[in-house]
């Protein structure tokens, strides 16, 4: 058994696809630069008004003025959209994972047909009625609407894929009598485009002889499948040729061939090119969340998930007249320019750290990617790329803590990121070097949990307890009087830390360390040389007897400064 799905007036459904409200209206794709555009694909709603292939703009345009009328019978002013390669790549995308995600065995015939191999299927999806009824619904959650049909041998499936509208089953043998009513135009329609070109032959030479054939079979009075089978073989074979004898067996449902399979893509991109520069974020908003919508669909079609969000806008140009540039210049024009009109690609990648299809998650982090970073003009074309994350189990034990959400974790951190800005919220990694308290921020990353946990206490060692040491953050400012090039008697630079007050009763040190000598000094944090004398002290103070108060701390020397600080204490 096979199944063909097949989406007519696709350049129509891959605008509508993206902009579903246009679904009820009539509307028509142009192509072509002026003054040479013209109408090359509408839809049925578009054909009751009256319009047809290969009508200019300006008669085109006629008709997306009109009214509706009071009776309601035709349906309202049409819609003209400009055709886009790039919707059109995505919508046969979205068809291709659909049916992959179904059959692993496709052919990828045309961009608008598609055809599988349902052998063994029916153990999986049911009878074939039902295979065809799933596979519909399969196409319609990509945002497409197409016909299904199933038969015996390819050929059948798609000659009525193209010729019957909705799910059609044609159970074997019946394949003549199924078809027979079809028109012979949808045969000699498949044969022009499916047919490998013949060495030396042109396009339009392909499509002359097509149209011979079909005026001599219409003389003949030949205009459905039925009477070309109802034709003698060897006459027809020797009036047409060996195209003769393959129609009128395809016309008869016996044809047999096999598929030319394709591999699952691994590529997620939709693309929307808008009717007029956007520059506001809650109107880009709408536009987002339909593309994310069908990236989601399809990584839902194919069980993936995204680990990466790649979002492209391009910019409008604009340029003042004061940097009025020739289009030379601008092409020219270094990629580090912040001239608008130098960089019409505006790109930004966001890292997820868990992979994730949630649409409203993607949404969120989109419009505060966009607060914070914002592309300088106007938006004219959206391009969003999801890259798949490969899928995984994991089996997690019972008694680990259960980690939140991935979907809100990210929203949470991308919220803190806005408000105290991107290097400042992550994962503290210490750096390679000596330097105290050296480290960088990195993106924060869920982490796998170990299956057992073992910590090590004082009572699993037979030493004695360590001292502990207690940062000072921020470190205190001392004032310190040296003797014989050692501290001997500490005053703080606050009264609130007068216990660090006193007379130094025992020293050790110094232990000195410097580096980033290579540098030069400059204002960022943990930036620059550093120079600095540490030494560990006793502090008495607090008078005589028994209200005499000892301390130990940490206490460094910044010899670039001149300044001395108390870093930390001991327990």
């Amino acid at each position: 058994m096979f199944a063909c799905i097949h989406i007519p007036d696709f350049p129509v459904e891959a605008i509508v696809r993206v902009e579903p409200m246009l679904r009820a209206r009539a509307v028509a794709v142009l192509e072509g630069k002026p003054p040479l555009t013209r109408v090359v694909a509408l839809n049925e709603k578009a054909r009751l008004l009256g319009m047809e292939t290969g009508m200019t703009k300006l008669q085109a345009a006629v008709f997306a003025q009109a009214k509706v009328t009071q009776c309601g019978t035709k349906p309202g002013p049409a819609i003209l959209r400009q055709r886009s390669p790039e919707q059109e790549q995505a919508a046969h995308a979205a068809l291709l994972d659909a049916n992959h995600a179904f059959s692993p065995r496709v052919e990828d015939t045309a961009p608008d047909t598609v055809l599988l191999d349902l052998a063994g299927m029916d153990r999986l999806y049911g009878a074939p009625a039902k295979m065809g009824s799933d596979l519909k619904s399969r196409i319609g959650a990509v945002g497409l609407e197409g016909n299904v049909a199933l038969a015996a041998n390819p050929d059948a499936a798609l000659h009525a894929a193209l010729g019957f509208e909705g799910v059609t089953v044609i159970p074997p043998g019946n394949e003549a009598q199924r078809l027979g009513v079809l028109p012979v135009q949808v045969l000699l329609d498949v044969m022009l485009t499916s047919s490998p070109p013949i060495a030396g032959s042109k396009a339009s030479e392909r499509e002359k002889l097509h149209e011979q054939m079909l005026d001599t079979l219409e003389r003949w009075g030949v205009r459905d499948f039925r009477g070309l089978a109802l034709l003698p073989e060897h006459a027809l074979a020797s009036r047409l040729g060996q195209t003769g004898a393959q129609l009128r067996r395809l016309a008869r449902g016996e044809g047999r061939r096999t598929l030319n399979l394709c591999a699952p893509g691994m590529r997620f991109e939709e693309a929307m090119e808008l009717e007029s520069p956007v520059d506001a974020i809650e109107s880009l908003s709408f536009v987002f969340n339909r593309l994310l919508e069908q990236l989601c669909a399809r990584l839902e079609a194919r069980a993936l998930a995204a680990q990466a969000l790649r979002m492209r806008l391009h910019l409008e140009r604009r340029i003042s007249e004061e940097e009025a540039r020739t289009q030379q210049e601008l092409e020219d024009m270094p990629a580090e320019s912040h001239n608008v009109a130098g960089k019409p690609a505006w790109e930004r990648i966001l890292r997820l750290p868990v992979p994730m299809r949630d649409p409203k998650v993607f949404l969120k982090l989109l419009q505060l990617d966009l607060a914070a970073h914002s592309p300088g003009a106007a938006v004219m074309k959206v391009w969003l790329d999801a890259e798949p994350a490969p899928p995984r189990s994991a089996q997690r034990g019972l008694f680990l803590p259960v980690s939140p959400e991935p979907e809100k974790l990210e929203i949470t951190l991308a919220r803190v990121q806005a408000i105290v800005g991107q290097r400042r919220a992550g994962t503290a990694r210490l750096l390679d070097t000596h330097r105290r308290d050296s480290f960088e921020t990195t993106r924060f990353a869920a982490t796998e949990q170990a299956s057992s946990i073992s910590t090590t206490t004082l009572w699993d060692t037979s030493e004695g307890p360590h001292l502990a040491l207690r940062l000072i953050r921020p470190a205190w400012r001392l004032t310190v009087q040296i003797c014989d090039g050692c501290p001997a008697f500490l005053s703080p630079q606050s009264d609130r830390r007068s216990q660090l007050e006193g007379k130094v009763m025992w020293v050790s040190g110094p232990w000195r360390s410097s580096g980033d000598w290579w540098t030069e000094n400059t204002k960022g944090e943990q930036s620059g040389p550093w120079d600095r004398e540490e030494w560990d002290i006793a502090v008495v103070s607090g008078g005589t007897g028994e209200e005499t108060h000892a301390a130990l701390y940490r206490i460094y020397h910044d010899v670039g400064a001149d300044q001395w600080f108390a870093d930390a204490s001991y327990d």
